[in-house]
């Protein structure tokens, strides 16, 4: 019977089939039958058996960099049965397996859905009427404790379980439900042993006799509350345990049998998916804590799709992602993005701007210091490295980092071990690295000032922002949300709105900075109009202009030209003084350099001939550069 499988990695989604009665699914060019992508992965990864019974069975390849976890647990090395349907996280990848039903002949028996739930003793027809008015039901709530009030009438329906509880955790502690027959939701007293054994090792807990089972026996729970048979199941979604679904027997000699197992997992797998995409709506569009910039995540765009999935793909894995995109086009948010839906979520989010930190203290910020290891250091101080540490760092502008530290960037990505300037001691770090960057690393790394094996170790995945300019439905959205902000932080009564021409204008502008530049324009346009709508007048977009699609080539192909005698206005007066022509000619040059330098500062400040902090100071008076 041939096998269907679903694929989603970095190459996007496809579909494989395969007829053999075992096979191997591996990395890239492993020679095994079925072959995904799996950053720095080559040979075996995951085995499939069809046995004799027509049952799917799996084991993973010892010696994995990653775990594979399916409704079931994670897959361990042995061959375990596998449910028909279920999808496999394969480190950053997903794959479902199904068996594929061939007709005999050229018969194709169709079936009415209507029929087959009503048939009379059908041995699918309980099943196909509970899980369709739980999918029903799933489809048409949005609150966690409608999804789990209906996951639990349909585990008390589907199974011969006399009790169901769901617990699930979020950041403010846990959260119990309760179910028993006939309708009873009052709280009952639950086998903490079983669950706490689900929660450690991420695995099902099956006890189909407690009076057979020397160790359920023993569970006082068990013994005091008359418990016959027992399961607990991970609630798992994202990448991660968001709780545990528990169900027992306490009628004497009822038992939970293997079937009764499969169905509860199927309900756990329906309600993690329901709470996993709850969860993730949230992170992604509702505004985020601590100065987040969420909007930026809130497309029409079709050129925003492909992202925003890989956000979704690579957030529960712990490789190190790569994110790119012009200056403004909110690589910060995504890193957060990234974090808040990894399971590093509870651990601290440290940003660096490496093109901030002049060099020479870019290693002690990074990795700490001893107390005297150089002039000032009066004391030990922990680097960012070490206050990452259970959480995510993100290198924001990593192409500015200096050359000479780029190797101890790779040392430390390698080894996860830093060393404070001026010590000896060796700290361990357990951090995920995300990096941004606008510059073209891989010119930098043909020019030799960007290491190749550093370039190849921060880009395990890549995720690329478009322009503001290439998600024009978004402009107004996103006007509209940074509005609402800044009449929260001037106490507005409410947020202004825009006429019809300024929205045109919005539209009409070229938006060289992104959504930051759109952002500071809204929040000083709202504080200019003073609560009445937003006019044309209020953007302050003239002195900007209307930028091209590529403002560094542009800049790249604007000469320095020769000073021109003063242009005199009617009545004898000079158009412009002196002074304000050697700023402008000052800015020229300052970006042609700048692009030049491919947005170097250290370059650009050699090329322009003074130094980098005084080219920097330069480039932020003319607004070529964020303060």
């Amino acid at each position: 019977m041939p096998v269907q499988l679903d694929i989603t990695d970095r190459r996007g989604q496809r579909e494989a089939e395969v007829a053999a009665a075992s096979f191997w699914i591996g990395g890239l060019r492993s020679q095994c039958e079925v072959e995904i992508d799996l950053p720095g992965v080559v040979g075996r990864v995951l085995e499939v058996v069809c046995d004799e019974r027509g049952r799917l069975r799996v084991r993973a390849e010892p010696g994995l960099p990653f775990p594979i976890r399916c409704a079931t647990g994670t897959v361990g090395g042995r061959l375990e049965t596998y449910l028909d349907g279920d999808t496999l996280n394969v480190g950053p990848a997903l794959v479902s397996l199904r068996h594929r039903v061939e007709p005999a002949g050229d018969a194709v028996e169709r079936l009415d859905p209507g029929a087959l739930a009503a048939a009379p003793g059908s041995p699918v027809g309980a099943w196909y009427r509970t899980f369709m008015a739980m999918a029903d039901q799933l489809e048409g709530v949005k609150t966690a404790d409608q999804m789990v009030q209906a996951a639990l009438a349909a585990a008390l329906a589907a199974t011969g379980a006399d009790r169901v509880h769901v617990a699930v955790d979020d950041d403010g502690g846990e959260h119990g439900w309760f179910l028993a027959r006939p309708d009873d939701r009052q709280p009952f007293r639950v086998s903490r042993s079983l669950v706490a054994q689900v929660r450690a090792a991420a695995q099902v807990v099956h006890v189909p006799v407690a009076a057979a089972d020397p160790i359920a026996r023993a569970i006082h729970s068990i013994r005091s509350e008359g418990i016959s048979s027992a399961v607990a199941v991970p609630v798992h979604a994202l990448g991660k345990t968001l709780g545990v679904m528990y169900a027992d027997c306490t009628s004497p000699g009822a038992v939970l049998s293997a079937e009764d197992l499969q169905r509860l997992v199927f309900v756990a797998r329906m309600l993690a998916t329901a709470l996993g995409n709850r969860v993730l709506v949230d992170s992604l569009l509702e505004p985020a804590p601590a100065g987040g910039e969420p909007a930026a995540l809130q497309s029409k765009s079709p050129a925003c799709a492909e992202f925003v999935q890989r956000i979704k793909l690579y957030a529960p894995a712990d490789y190190t992602v790569l994110v790119r995109g012009e200056t403004g086009t909110g690589k910060e948010v995504v890193a957060r993005a990234l974090h808040a839906l990894s399971r590093r979520r509870k651990g601290p989010f440290v940003p660096v701007n490496c093109a901030a930190i002049p060099a020479e203290l870019m290693e002690s910020v990074l990795f700490g210091h001893e107390k005297g290891a150089f002039t000032g250091a009066l004391q030990a101080r922990r680097g960012h490295f070490e206050e990452a540490h259970g959480g995510t760092l993100f290198l924001d502008e990593i192409g500015d980092m200096a050359h000479e530290l780029q190797a101890k960037i790779l040392r430390v990505l390698q080894d996860r071990v830093v060393t404070p300037v001026g010590g000896r001691r060796q700290v361990q770090v357990d951090v995920r690295i995300v990096a941004a960057t606008h510059q073209d690393l891989e010119r930098m790394v043909r020019e030799g000032r960007f290491r190749e094996d550093l370039y190849y170790r921060l880009r395990e995945l890549e995720i690329a922002l478009p322009p503001l300019r290439e998600r024009r439905e978004d402009v107004l959205d996103l006007a509209r949300t940074f509005a609402r902000e800044a009449a929260d932080e001037l106490a507005m009564p409410s947020s202004p709105a825009f006429s019809k021409d300024a929205e045109q204008r919005l539209l009409q502008h070229g938006w060289r900075g992104n959504i930051r530049e759109l952002r500071h324009v809204v929040k000083g346009a709202v504080l200019r109009a003073g609560g009445a709508a937003i006019a044309p007048s209020h953007l302050d977009l003239d002195r900007r202009g209307e930028l091209v699609a590529n403002p560094a080539a542009t800049a790249a192909a604007v000469p320095i030209a020769p000073m021109a005698p003063a242009a005199v206005a009617p009545g004898g007066a000079a158009a412009a003084t002196w002074r304000e022509r050697l700023e402008a000619q000052e800015k020229e040059a300052l970006q042609r350099t700048l692009a030049e330098a491919s947005g170097n500062l250290t370059r650009g400040a050699d090329l322009f001939g003074v130094p980098r902090t005084t080219y920097r100071e330069k480039l932020v008076r003319h607004g070529l550069l964020d303060a």
